[in-house]
């Protein structure tokens, strides 16, 4: 049976994927709370892709409200945690869904765009992000940024939908870019990333508004 993401928001496919690229006030909140659901599997075998190793300081780019980060914290010892998102509304939630690891000092959250990092060169061993590949402004320019604060021989996982599977959904006709894995690879290798790979897994069928999709995640990484 396949999983249901059922919006039941009313909002229309424009205004839901405005919500998707930057969840804002109560309705963003309630976005934050079903992209949970549709991110799932995505951002959890992103974290296993990515393979944190002891003591690794992890940046990831546009983390919604933070539901998963304990599940990458609990895959090596002594991680340290970053997340950002240029949604204030998003930002609020992680830190409240994650307050014991903010009191702890193993996760920090920032409100900050691709654009412009807060943060000096080699500052983090790895970077994650889902699904936000579609929304960045400048892609080459953004990922030469990500290239800027990793460390070197750090990685980098962009994980993602294909555009094929996007093409089929209405809201993604609104403000989305698309990508095949052939167009990722190459946008990192022209930011100046090396040793890149791709890697594709299935998840469970999806109901999204009554129409059933065969998922992939799509997981496309690059070395400093």
């Amino acid at each position: 049976m396949a999983e249901k993401f059922n919006s039941d928001t009313k909002l229309a496919p424009e205004e839901l994927a405005k919500h998707l690229r930057q969840p804002d006030g109560e309705t963003g909140k309630q976005i934050g709370l079903l992209m949970n659901k549709s991110n799932k599997h995505i951002c959890l075998n992103s974290y296993k892709v990515l393979t944190p190793q002891k003591e690794d300081h992890i940046l990831e780019i546009g983390m919604g409200n933070g539901f998963f980060v304990k599940d990458l914290l609990n895959m090596a010892d002594n991680l340290t945690y970053t997340g950002v998102d240029f949604s204030a509304t998003m930002v609020q939630e992680a830190s409240l869904f994650n307050k014991k690891l903010i009191d702890n000092k193993s996760a920090f959250f920032k409100e900050a765009s691709i654009e412009n990092l807060p943060f000096d060169d080699h500052s983090f061993d790895s970077i994650t992000t889902t699904n936000t590949l579609y929304f960045w402004p400048q892609p080459i320019n953004n990922a030469k940024e990500l290239l800027r604060v990793l460390k070197p021989n750090g990685k980098l996982l962009v994980a993602y939908r294909s555009k094929s599977c996007m093409d089929q959904l209405e809201l993604a006709k609104h403000g989305f870019q698309k990508y095949e894995s052939h167009d990722v690879e190459g946008l990192l290798s022209n930011a100046g990333f090396k040793n890149i790979s791709t890697q594709i897994i299935k998840e469970p069928e999806l109901e999204f508004d009554g129409k059933v999709f065969q998922i992939e995640g799509i997981f496309t990484t690059g070395i400093k």
